[in-house]
């Protein structure tokens, strides 16, 4: 007994949702072999046996031994066009020629080792009317004659996207899987929203849903935003406020000042506008979305600043 090989089959199709006639034959005295003769796309999406539109071009198939070989394919929109007959040679990779679909494409390549008049799948608008025409072809022909290979496949207008954000080196993710380090593109992304979230350690995450387009090309930038924590500054003299040697703002008797200053450890200096008093140094741990205090004291000469 002989067995059908027929790598590029979708396990769901087999499962009952084909009819008899257009399903592998277990008793056919002939082997077939059948792939599309392009790869498909992979798209960080993660959809399978995806093809840029107009799809994979053509079938790559082998018999043993040789056969009449003829693909049925099956659009979307129904409308099934049966292709030329190919006579295959035992050992060597013959190629049948696909039209060119958009959409979920399902084909039926039938090899025989008797000629069969499969013209009557011509038109037909179902995967049943394609089976009732292969059952009509067949009777005729001994059970052992014949065999059948189903490939389906989706053709689509695929689209590309370009990520940037605002802080360069950023996690990208589409979809919730990895993409790189912004900036970064994208291709062969099919047609619908996706959903784009950068990451970077000291930001808050920024995502956005974007609009893929088929044959084109779309940009998004994610603006990342620093996580911080407010330090709030208390002195009862004029002072200037300096985090990590910066400027920030000036503090004055009764008036705190509140500055918002990225998460984690930073160096606070607190120089007092009157050059007689000592300017202050202190490390702060600034946690993100809480306040640090810094109450500043004056006795007699002697200015200190300590965090509260």
């Amino acid at each position: 007994m002989k067995r059908v090989v027929a790598p590029f089959l979708l396990s769901a199709l087999l499962a009952g949702c084909v009819p008899a006639p257009l399903r592998a034959n277990p008793e056919a005295a002939v082997r077939l072999s059948v792939a599309p003769a392009a790869a498909p796309a992979q798209p960080l999406t993660g959809e399978s046996s995806l093809y840029r539109f107009p799809g994979p071009g053509a079938l790559n198939v082998r018999t043993e031994p040789g056969a009449l070989v003829t693909a049925i394919v099956l659009p979307p929109g129904g409308g099934a066009q049966v292709g030329q007959t190919v006579r295959t040679v035992p050992g060597e990779t013959a190629q049948l020629p696909l039209p060119a679909t958009e959409g979920f494409t399902q084909v039926f390549t039938v090899a025989s080792l008797v000629p069969l008049d499969l013209g009557s799948a011509a038109g037909a608008r179902s995967v049943n009317d394609i089976g009732a025409a292969v059952q009509r072809a067949t009777q005729g022909a001994p059970r052992t004659a014949y065999t059948v290979a189903t490939t389906v496949y989706r053709a689509e207008r695929l689209g590309s996207l370009r990520v940037e954000t605002s802080v360069p080196g950023a996690q990208v993710r589409v979809n919730g899987r990895s993409a790189g380090l912004a900036p970064v593109t994208l291709g062969d992304l099919p047609a619908g929203q996706v959903e784009v979230t950068a990451t970077r350690e000291g930001y808050r995450p920024a995502s956005q849903r974007v609009n893929i387009v088929g044959d084109r090309a779309t940009d998004v930038t994610l603006n990342l935003r620093p996580l911080t924590g407010t330090l709030r500054v208390e002195s009862p003299v004029a002072a200037d406020v300096l985090v990590e040697r910066r400027l920030l703002g000036l503090v004055l008797p009764g008036q705190p000042l509140e500055l918002p200053v990225r998460s984690g450890v930073v160096s606070l200096n607190v120089v007092p506008r009157d050059r007689a008093l000592a300017p202050q140094t202190l490390l702060v741990r600034v946690n993100t979305d809480q306040l640090s205090r810094i109450e500043c004291t004056l006795a007699g000469s002697a200015f200190r600043c300590d965090v509260r």
